[in-house]
């Protein structure tokens, strides 16, 4: 589903209702992390549950996160900032790529959508949220 404004994000959850969908996958992007609250609000309140890259958008109701941790991107970039501001040529500096993923359950909005996680999954968390 193509979303452009945060006003698309409530027709896409009514097109989700019509047409069905039992879970959705939420794309890394600006206007999507910036809209978390609304989406994890959308998503438990639809029972659909949302699946996401970000660990931030667990707290606002995704039930599960699974990709790089953005403290860890913020330590790099400031490494990198460093590295520029001291002289370094964006040339000459490596490209870098993530090495640690993290996988977040939110077991308490699972559990409020009637969806009970398998324990072989939790056991793999990185982190599980009662």
């Amino acid at each position: 589903m193509d979303v452009h404004t945060p006003a698309d994000i409530t027709a896409a959850f009514a097109s989700f209702r019509a047409g069905g969908t039992e879970a959705i996958d939420i794309l890394a992007s600006p206007l999507l992390f910036g809209s978390r609250e609304q989406l994890g609000r959308l998503s438990l309140a639809d029972k659909l549950p949302a699946i996401c890259q970000f660990r931030e958008m667990i707290d606002a109701g995704c039930i599960a996160s699974y990709g790089v941790s953005l403290q860890d991107a913020y330590v790099v970039l400031a490494a990198l900032t460093d590295k520029l501001l001291r002289g370094a040529q964006p040339g000459n500096i490596p490209a870098q790529q993530p090495t640690r993923f993290e996988l977040v359950i939110n077991q308490k909005a699972a559990r409020s959508m009637g969806i009970e996680i398998p324990q072989s999954i939790l056991a793999r968390a990185d982190e599980v949220i009662e």
